[in-house]
């Protein structure tokens, strides 16, 4: 799949469009004063008057052609550098080959990628050539302004400098402040915390009357440290948003057009200044606001941008997560216990020697592998990641998927061929499809932004993408299906003709067809049918537990409907 291409030429393109639209905004404006000082003067001279009339009309046109495909190729660019940014960093996830080191890259970085991307999209589409349009309104207003008259371009300017001066200063203090006291008062909280003493703890007579005393006493004096540090956090917030209260006072219009009349009346009566000099001032000074708080604004976006673009590269060429070591001894299985129908391959192609021997998987079918502890689980199935080709392997493991983008087209990533109708038909086997159905834009939908990213919806999403995969070795984890053993079936029986299956399970196993392996601490322990299995004193019967058997003939009985593709719970094509 090739990354989106076109970015930079839109970007310089909109880039020279919102300068040239930043003139052409200008342009009228002093076009318009001059007419207005034209007509004010003793003697307006009409052929110059007809000029800047044509001025106005030229520049206005031409600055709304510039500003509308200046917009239009900004936005492009910044939906192209999105998408581009998502393919490498979709790219950078999936080269992990298992959930847990793949998963531990996405805890570090996924409360900041989806941001990150979207601030840098921001800042190539929208902030960057804005920014620079803001600032050259402001240098020309601020240009032609001095070109009239200097010292009334100074008392123009005055009460903005004013604001910004008191702001950053009460800022700069604000800063200074919350460095020091805001710790302290958080070391507070923290220190009235209930704190039990070693020998309390080991149960000697009246511990918990003591406990009850010593709890009771913390949540009076947290209480009290907790309104201490409220008022604290109120008082500077307080001072804070004074300051920049009082700053956008200072530079509000009103604000201006005071200075301006005040400062404009006293050099007019010293005859310092011509009356119809003083147009300019009224019209353009009353506006310079405007460009100045979008520049603050657009400032803060090119920041964030530029920081999120430095989080993105470290991310996205940085060393892919630690590839998961095979455990010793994990699987020790029998050359025929994952056999099915005495047809199994071996998928080892790189093992080291003294790794020990490998699950042998069925070239088509089911194998299910019940492990006795979680950790037992995680063995297994990072054997099977590792001693398998990462272009032949797909799965789903108990860790929260990796899932950002559009929904279609992350179910149909690593399908060449795949299409909308390929991502529902995976959706509706794995159970997502009416949850993605309701969403107003459907599979166009964002995860994460206009998609909801529960742990459920993002574990049937992965399983859909696995469906959607042409993949010859597919691992599901029972784990990550808790109470919803149909969807695992009705995956399973999907699957099953046309890939080796393996299902991990840490107790009653949802698809008992076929082998079944058993595992405890990493060693296999028994191997056969259900059947076989269930006897009073094997290891799996203690994991069925005292009611296994009747819950295995029920999920035998379900078994046979998701065989059939029909699970009761499920939807199916019409």
């Amino acid at each position: 799949m090739s990354g989106p291409t076109g970015i930079a030429w839109r970007a310089r393109t909109a880039l020279v469009l919102e300068v040239a639209g930043a003139v052409a905004t200008v342009g009228p404006l002093v076009a318009v004063v001059e007419v207005c000082r034209e007509l004010l003067a003793d003697d307006p001279d009409g052929a110059r008057l007809g000029r800047l009339v044509l001025v106005v009309a030229a520049a206005a046109v031409a600055g709304f052609v510039c500003q509308l495909v200046g917009r239009v190729l900004s936005k492009q660019a910044g939906v192209r550098t999105q998408q581009a940014l998502l393919l490498a960093v979709t790219g950078r996830l999936r080269g992990a080959r298992a959930a847990r080191p793949l998963h531990a890259a996405w805890k570090e970085h996924g409360t900041t990628l989806g941001r990150d991307i979207a601030s840098v999209g921001v800042m190539v589409g929208r902030a960057g050539s804005e920014l620079i349009a803001a600032a050259l309104v402001f240098a020309l207003s601020i240009g032609y302004l001095f070109w009239v008259d200097w010292l009334m371009a100074l008392i123009t300017l005055a009460p903005i400098l004013l604001g910004f001066a008191a702001f950053g200063v009460i800022s700069v203090r604000f800063f200074r402040e919350m460095a020091t006291d805001y710790a302290a008062s958080i070391g507070g909280i923290d220190a009235v915390r209930p704190t039990i003493e070693l020998q309390r703890r080991v149960n000697p007579a009246g511990s918990r009357a003591h406990t009850a005393t010593a709890t009771r006493r913390s949540a009076r004096r947290l209480a009290d440290v907790t309104d201490e540090f409220s008022e604290f956090f109120r008082v500077r917030i307080g001072s804070l948003l004074g300051g920049r209260a009082l700053a956008e006072i200072a530079f509000s219009p009103l604000t201006v057009l005071v200075f301006v009349l005040c400062g404009g009346a006293l050099l007019i009566r010293s005859d310092r200044l011509a009356p119809a000099d003083l147009v300019p001032f009224l019209l353009l000074g009353a506006g310079l606001a405007a460009p100045l708080l979008a520049i603050t604004y657009f400032l803060e976006e090119v920041g964030e941008g530029k920081k999120a673009a430095a989080r993105l590269v470290q991310f996205t060429t940085g060393s892919a997560p630690s590839r998961p070591a095979a455990a010793t001894g994990a699987t020790d299985v029998p050359a025929d216990a994952g056999t099915d129908t005495g047809t199994g391959t071996d998928t080892d192609t790189s093992t080291d020697a003294d790794a020990g021997p490998v699950l042998v998987l069925p070239e088509r079918g089911v194998l299910t592998v019940v492990a006795t502890t979680e950790q037992g689980a995680d063995a297994v199935i990072d054997r099977i990641t590792a001693d398998t080709p990462a272009e032949r392997f797909a799965a789903v493991e108990a860790d929260p998927a990796v899932v950002i983008g559009p929904i279609g087209a992350y179910i149909t990533a690593d399908r060449a061929d795949g299409g909308a109708e390929e991502a529902e038909r995976a959706a509706r086997l794995a159970g997502c499809h009416a949850s993605i159905a309701v969403l107003p834009r459907g599979y166009d939908a964002v995860v994460g932004t206009e998609a909801p990213r529960s742990y459920p919806e993002t574990q049937r999403l992965a399983l859909a993408r696995l469906l959607a995969a042409d993949r010859e070795v597919v691992l599901l984890d029972q784990r990550a299906f808790p109470g919803d053993p149909d969807t695992l079936r009705a995956a399973v029986a999907e699957l099953r003709e046309r890939a080796a299956v393996v299902v991990v399970a840490t107790g009653p196993p949802a698809v008992a067809e076929g082998r079944l392996v058993v595992t405890d601490a990493g060693q296999v322990v028994a191997s056969g049918t259900h059947e076989e299995l269930a006897g009073p004193d094997s290891p799996y019967a203690g994991l069925l537990g005292p009611a296994g058997h009747s819950r295995r003939d029920a999920g035998a009985a379900a078994w046979s409907t998701a065989s059939a593709g029909v699970p009761a719970s499920q939807e199916v094509s019409r």
